[in-house]
């Protein structure tokens, strides 16, 4: 599933060389108590196993006007020992009838905070196969949690769609059922729809009647054996775009008139099926695969077997208004999503504690299909924003492993985080390169082919990897995987006999944490000469090591081509020396090195001054990968300086940064230049009208109003920027135009832009009035409640959301979905630099949200803290280094840089 970023892509494409297997046995030991393999007994879970269905029959009816449901199904059960209870997951649902194979009744208790229901018998049920019957009562749900509804405009008014969403443990809203990954099992499902409704599964319709009084019943094909959360029913007024890839029939589904937007998504299907079956060495397993846009409901995607669900914002690409962004990111979701058709639906994990199996491997894949197919993306370069996410949080005290405990719903849906995916994401990519491309594409063959409509463990992918490579992968990763944090590597070189001589240490590198457990990895580091092609490697399987580098002519870069998942501390002049060299290194390295040592300045371990002098290194370079990691930065220091005297002077210090690029890449297109091009242009732009350059904001009034008369005057890849700049310094007037857009519109992408574009606003008075707008219902909740955190964060009232949220925190929590419902508080709050925020936060969470919100809460507060820390320890150089840098020429800036210099 894709829910915590539209991914910026990309870093490099570099293997490292292994040392051989006897050299790692040597120095490594596997741990004593590794994880086992799968086991359906021991794989953790809820449910008993004395009990376990081998195929539903499911038959439901949800009514588009009461928005309730009625049902009934069958379930084959197989009992292994005999029992008068069976217990099952029910979640909002009233269970009127349970009878056993077709003769005895059971009565039903439902335990709402268990999410089960328990069917007792009146005498012991002998062991073998069985039949249980239920009927039931439901809801269709306003948020995305199993069987929901979302109501969309059209020229004929406003219309209505069914849409599921069941990962991680929603389907048991929909109908009573075993609702845990392990119990893989097929379903044959039928639903009784208006009969000018249009409905999708995961299996082609295998039957349709009409039942009378305006209905019919629409009967799908059973599915393989397959987790209940991979279930998928769509259906409404629907069409199609169909085609057929690798012996697949294909199609991407819509509301009625939005097909044709399909295209795009459609002919990247149709490369990645092909790519798909040759690399996992297991052909694609349903006969056809349906590509769903929802307009709204939820923010991501999907991964259902057959039928992925995307927000349509992720899915339709209109040439004519869609940007480079937009294409980007429908290709990689798509390709995430599809990667899980084989990585969590052919073969998935055993439990959620295992979750990265599933999202860290579709993660790390969509970049390696991405850059197949589109290589003058660099998605792998970009890739290092998204893998800096993952080390910021796994920096912090509330980090956890990848694989981590998990005993309830909210602990499963927590797990859905950037630990998961983006660490996930990039361990698995410093582990290919290590074992080499090859070996790893056979183990993960060999883990497709053993494990084919089964469970596994990380065990499992180990022990394939190990058997194609001949190395001890589980020694190695275990420490990535099953432990907190990540290392700092410090390297100090000297010259000796001709070679440097290369001295290492690593330690947990951390922000914000003193007391954090000293940890130790096996480090797969890459090192080269500046200026060389020539990449070493070596395990750091110790706390320290020494190594060395031909010749003393140029500095030593670690962490080459961006490979690796830790950060390197250059001493003594070796930073100086790679800076005064900066040109020189290989854009990946660029990028690492920038990143690295903004990392360090965050743990305090170097000043704010040894950033900012690197970035103006930078000045010359045209790449997009090394401007949007300037640019985050950049971003980043202006939200700490949020009500501080020397914003102002940090804001002239980086319009003067990005004016070299500005008038490389101007306003326009050029014939023929990069499609990254256009990306950093949107970049570049937008930075500069949120540090307040006068002819930028200008310039993006002007195309505005150009805009609103011809919408086609303004270019798909600067509206984002020009939205953005002109909803920021809107007044009264701008605004109003900008909702109207925004609900006149039927394209949910361009909705979302609108309305981010206002929430943006500065004005105070205009700021209430979105706040206003989120409790309404005009629009889907996920897009409503999602205007408070803008507001707070882009629109920097982070006081006023902040109070608005608690006033009304209850029909806010509401309007949001289960799986993400406790990350919403936490994130409106993490935009706050001050500790006695943090402090306020958890107290208020404690006095008003349930146990299991705390985690996120933890999470919140952390951030807010280490925010705080960076503020108070390096702002005070930031102000130097500003004043010292520009000319301010009257005003607050003037009188504020006098005092600093």
């Amino acid at each position: 599933m894709r829910v915590f970023r539209e991914k910026v892509q990309v870093s490099m494409f570099r293997q490292l060389t292994g040392l051989t297997g006897l050299a790692i046995i040597a120095v490594l030991a596997v741990p004593a108590q590794a994880e086992p393999k799968f086991s359906f007994a021991t794989t953790p879970g809820q449910l008993p196993r004395d009990v376990i269905p081998t195929r539903y029959a499911v038959e439901i009816t949800p009514d588009p006007k009461s928005l309730t449901t009625i049902g009934t199904e069958v379930i084959d059960i197989e009992v292994r020992k005999p029992t008068r209870t069976v217990v099952l997951n029910a979640l909002n649902l009233k269970v009127d009838k349970a009878r056993l194979d077709g003769q005895l009744p059971g009565t039903v208790k439902i335990d709402p905070a268990k999410q089960t229901a328990t069917i007792t018998f009146a005498r012991p049920i002998a062991t073998g196969p069985h039949k249980l019957s239920l009927a039931f009562v439901g809801q269709v749900n306003a948020q995305a949690e199993g069987l929901y509804y979302v109501r969309y405009k059209t020229d004929k008014g406003e219309k209505l769609m069914f849409g599921t969403q069941m990962e991680p443990t929603d389907a048991r809203r929909m109908f009573p059922l075993w609702d845990e990954p392990v119990f893989r099992t097929p379903f044959a499902l039928t639903v009784n729809l208006p009969e000018n409704f249009k409905a999708v599964s995961n299996m082609p319709v295998a039957s349709e009647k009409r039942l009378g009084g305006g209905l019919k019943s629409i009967a799908f094909a059973p599915t393989p054996k397959m987790p209940s959360y991979l279930l998928v029913l769509c259906a409404g007024e629907l069409e199609s775009l169909d085609d057929q890839a690798s012996g697949v029939k294909i199609g991407v589904v819509t509301t009625e008139g939005k097909s044709q937007n399909g295209r795009y998504a459609q002919e990247a299907l149709k490369k990645l099926l092909p790519y798909y079956n040759d690399y996992f060495g297991v052909g694609y397993a349903l006969p056809k695969l349906d590509q769903i846009a929802v307009p709204g409901g939820f923010g991501g995607a999907m991964e259902n077997w057959g039928g992925i669900t995307y927000n349509e914002a992720i899915l339709l690409y209109d040439p004519a208004r869609s940007s480079q962004s937009t294409k980007e990111a429908i290709f990689n979701v798509v390709a995430h999503e599809v990667a899980h058709q084989w990585f969590g639906n052919l073969v998935t994990m055993a439990w959620w504690d295992n979750l990265w199996l599933n999202e860290g491997f579709a993660s790390w894949m969509d970049t390696k299909a991405t850059d197949h197919f589109n290589p003058e993306w660099e998605v792998w370069l970009r890739a290092n924003a998204a893998k800096n996410v993952a080390m910021q949080s796994d920096a912090r005290s509330t980090t956890h492993p990848i694989q981590q405990p998990v005993t309830d719903p909210a602990q499963a849906a927590s797990a859905f985080d950037e630990i998961t995916y983006q660490k996930g994401e990039a361990f698995i990519r410093m582990l290919e390169a290590y074992l080499g491309e090859a070996k790893f594409r056979d183990g993960i063959r060999r883990y497709m082919k053993a494990h084919t409509l089964s469970n596994t463990t990380t065990a499992d992918l180990w022990a394939a990897l190990e058997e194609a490579s001949g190395q001890p992968v589980q020694a190695i990763a275990a420490g990535w995987t099953e432990q907190p944090g990540f290392p700092v590597v410090t390297v100090s070189s000297r010259c000796e006999g001709g070679k440097q001589r290369l001295a290492l240490r690593q330690d947990r590198f951390t922000v914000n944490d003193p007391n954090a457990k000293a940890l130790l990895w096996k480090v797969p580091i890459t090192y080269g000469e500046v200026g060389s092609d020539k990449v070493e490697s070596f395990l750091l399987a110790d706390k320290t090591a020494t190594t060395t580098a031909e010749g003393c002519g140029a500095p030593v870069k670690l962490n080459r081509g961006d490979t690796g998942y830790y950060r390197v501390k250059y001493e003594g002049d070796l930073f100086n020396q790679l800076k005064q060299n900066f040109s020189r290194l290989q854009t990946a390295d660029r990028v690492n090195l920038l990143s690295d040592t903004w990392a360090l300045v965050q743990a305090k371990q170097a000043g704010a001054r040894d950033y900012l002098s690197l970035a103006e290194a930078a000045k010359a370079d045209t790449n997009l990968a090394v401007w949007q990691q300037i640019l985050a930065t950049l971003g980043e220091i202006d939200r700490l300086q949020i009500g501080q005297p020397g914003r102002e002077p940090f804001q002239t210090y980086a319009r003067a940064l990005l004016q070299p690029v500005y008038q490389r890449v101007g306003w326009d297109a050029q014939p023929g230049e990069l499609e990254t091009t256009g990306l950093l242009r949107s970049s570049v732009l937008a930075s500069l009208g949120k540090f307040k350059d006068e002819a930028v904001v200008a310039e993006a009034r002007r195309r505005f109003e150009a805009f609103v008369r011809a919408p086609e005057s303004l270019a798909p890849n600067l509206r984002p920027p020009v939205l953005s700049v002109v909803g920021r310094y809107a007044d009264q007037a701008t605004y109003d135009q900008l909702l109207s857009l925004a609900r006149k519109t039927q394209s949910t992408e361009e909705k979302r832009n609108y309305y981010a574009a206002l929430a943006g606003a500065l004005d105070p008075k205009l700021a209430q009035q979105t706040l206003a707008l989120s409790l309404k219902s005009e629009e889907e909740p996920n897009l409503s409640t999602n205007l408070v955190l803008q507001v707070a964060g882009s629109g920097e009232h982070r006081e006023m959301a902040w109070e608005f949220a608690k006033q009304n925190y209850k029909a806010l929590l509401d309007k949001r979905a289960f799986f993400n419902r406790y990350k919403y508080l936490p994130g409106l709050v993490a935009n706050f630099t001050e500790p006695e925020r943090a402090q306020e936060f958890e107290a208020f969470a404690k006095a008003n949200l349930p146990a299991e919100a705390l985690p996120e809460v933890s999470k919140g507060a952390e951030f807010v803290r280490a925010s705080a820390g960076i503020k108070e320890q390096q702002m005070g150089e930031v102000d130097s280094w500003a004043c010292s840098r520009t000319k301010i020429e009257g005003g607050k800036g003037t009188q504020f840089c006098l005092g600093v210099n």
